[in-house]
C-alpha cells in the first residue's frame, strides 16, 4: 500500500485548526488515494477495537462489563498496537494516521456534546492514539508532537509505547504464538445492502479491510473458539461496529462504512439516534447528533 502520510497530515493538521462548517456535497472517490485511505484506516480502527473486545472476552476472560471504560480504553490501545507500522517499515502508517485524523475530527464535530462516563470521548482517543504513533518513532512524527503539544509533553509516549508491548506480551502470553493448527476460525461474511447502502457493501467488499482483519487475528493469537465478522445494515443511526460475547460475533455496520465515505467527502450530516444496545454487545452506549461511527 502506497504511504499517504504527507496527504493525511496535512489533511489532518488543517481539520485541528479549523472543522468544516459547511458541507461541500461532493461524492466520495474511491479512486482518490486520500479519501480510501481515510475510509480504510478508520474501518481497521473500528475491525481492530472489535478484535479487541473479542480477544478480552475469549482469551482473558474479562469481565467488561464491570469495567467499561477500561475494557473501552484496553480495546482501543489493542486496535492502536494492531495498527501501529512495524520498525523496519515506518512507512506502513497511513492507516493510523487516517484514525487519529478521524477521532480528531469527531471530537470537532461534538463540539458542547456530553459524553457518557462508561466510554472515552473522541479528542482522548485521538490523543492517545496520537501519543503511541509518536512514541514508536518520535524523529519521524514532529507534527503530532506540535498538534497534540499537551497531551504529547505530559507524558512520555515512547515509554508508553514500551509498556503496552509488554502488557499485551504479559496479557497474552503463549496466545501470541499463532498454533500449527489454530482453535479458532474467522469467517468473513456479508449480508445484502439495503438501498442506498449497496455502494457502502460493495467498497467494504472491494477494500479487504474485513478479510485483513481476520487473517491477522489467525496471525498473532490463538482463539478457542470460532468467530464470524459479518457486515450488514444495522438500522437507522446505527453507524457502528460491534461485538457480541454470546454470539461470538464482530458485525460491521453498513451505515457506518456509508458515514465515513461521506465524511472522507466533507459531507458533514446528521444522524439520528442509534438504535438501542442489543444484549451483551459491547458498544459507545447511544448515538449523538453529527457522531462519527463508533465502536461497541
Amino acid at each position: 500500500m502506497k504511504s499517504q502520510r504527507a496527504f493525511v497530515a496535512s489533511v489532518f493538521l488543517a481539520s485541528i485548526a479549523c472543522a468544516p462548517t459547511v458541507a461541500q456535497a461532493q461524492g466520495f472517490d474511491p479512486s482518490d488515494e486520500g479519501q480510501s485511505a481515510y475510509v480504510d484506516g478508520n474501518l481497521f480502527f473500528l475491525a481492530y477495537h472489535e478484535v479487541g473486545h473479542m480477544i478480552l472476552d475469549q482469551v482473558l476472560d474479562v469481565d467488561q462489563q464491570g469495567d467499561r471504560l477500561a475494557s473501552e480504553e484496553t480495546a482501543d490501545d489493542i486496535a492502536t498496537w494492531l495498527m501501529l507500522p512495524d520498525p523496519d517499515e515506518p512507512e506502513q502508517d497511513e492507516e493510523i494516521w487516517a484514525a487519529v485524523e478521524g477521532w480528531a475530527r469527531g471530537a470537532d464535530l461534538q463540539q458542547g456534546v456530553g459524553q457518557s462516563p462508561h466510554y472515552p470521548d473522541d479528542a482522548t482517543r485521538a490523543a492517545r492514539i496520537a501519543c503511541y504513533l509518536y512514541g514508536s518513532n518520535p524523529e519521524l512524527y514532529p507534527d503530532l508532537a506540535r498538534a497534540f503539544q499537551v497531551s504529547i509533553s505530559s507524558v512520555d509516549c515512547a515509554e508508553e509505547v514500551s509498556v503496552l508491548h509488554a502488557d499485551l506480551q504479559s496479557w497474552f502470553g503463549e496466545n501470541l504464538i499463532p498454533p500449527a493448527s489454530p482453535a479458532g476460525v474467522v469467517r468473513v461474511e456479508y449480508e445484502a445492502a439495503v438501498g442506498a447502502f449497496e455502494a457502502a457493501q460493495r467498497y467494504l467488499r472491494e477494500s479487504g479491510v474485513l478479510e485483513d482483519a481476520a487473517e491477522d487475528i489467525s496471525q498473532f493469537v490463538q482463539l478457542p473458539n470460532d468467530v464470524t465478522l459479518i457486515a450488514r445494515n444495522c438500522g437507522a443511526g446505527a453507524a457502528e461496529f460491534r461485538y457480541s460475547p454470546s454470539a461470538r460475533r464482530i458485525t460491521a455496520c453498513y451505515e457506518a462504512v456509508d458515514w465515513l465515505m461521506r465524511d472522507a467527502a466533507d459531507e458533514q450530516q446528521d444522524m439520528s439516534q442509534a438504535a438501542e444496545e442489543q444484549g451483551d454487545d459491547m458498544g459507545s452506549g447511544g448515538a449523538r447528533v453529527r457522531r462519527r461511527p463508533r465502536p461497541r
